[in-house]
């Protein structure tokens, strides 16, 4: 399960109030609270930003570990996400339609998650990255190559 509890943590570890970092990420302050409590999911290029600023990974803001990595690469590109998709699915030997069961979504968003087209949801890479043992960093464009595989 997602640690939104950590995005308070790091924000209040900063000294930041929540329209400072709503500012930040360029939301509105309501939009943000949501995101913090847990009550509506914060989109992943949000996620990015947010690990990003503090100079953390996307695993440690989400909860995946506890290790405060820097990223080595910033920003947010949903081609080369769509790519990291497409490259884990073919290394687990899953067609579309086994990964979109996986996911629970349809074949045609696989197809255009994969293309770049369509931003995955950050619950639906937390599960990509909690069934198949990979670092949300690496799918996300963060790592320039697969340096390691997590244990959750």
């Amino acid at each position: 399960m997602i640690n939104f509890e950590r995005l308070k943590d790091i924000r209040e570890d900063h000294d930041l109030s929540q329209k400072k970092m709503s500012e930040i990420l360029k939301v509105r302050r309501s939009t943000y609270s949501v995101w913090e409590l847990g009550i509506n999911i914060i989109p992943l290029n949000h996620v990015s930003d947010f690990a990003d600023y503090f100079g953390y990974s996307i695993d440690y803001v989400l909860g995946l570990t506890y290790k405060k990595e820097n990223n080595k690469i910033k920003g947010f590109d949903k081609k080369i996400v769509g790519k990291r998709i497409k490259e884990l699915r073919i290394k687990n030997h899953l067609s579309q339609k086994e990964l979109a069961i996986v996911l629970n979504v349809t074949q045609a968003c696989i197809t255009r998650y994969e293309k770049g087209l369509v931003e995955i949801s950050t619950s639906n890479m937390y599960k990509l990255s909690k069934t198949f043992n990979i670092s949300m960093n690496y799918l996300c464009g963060k790592e320039p190559i697969k340096e390691k595989e997590y244990s959750f």
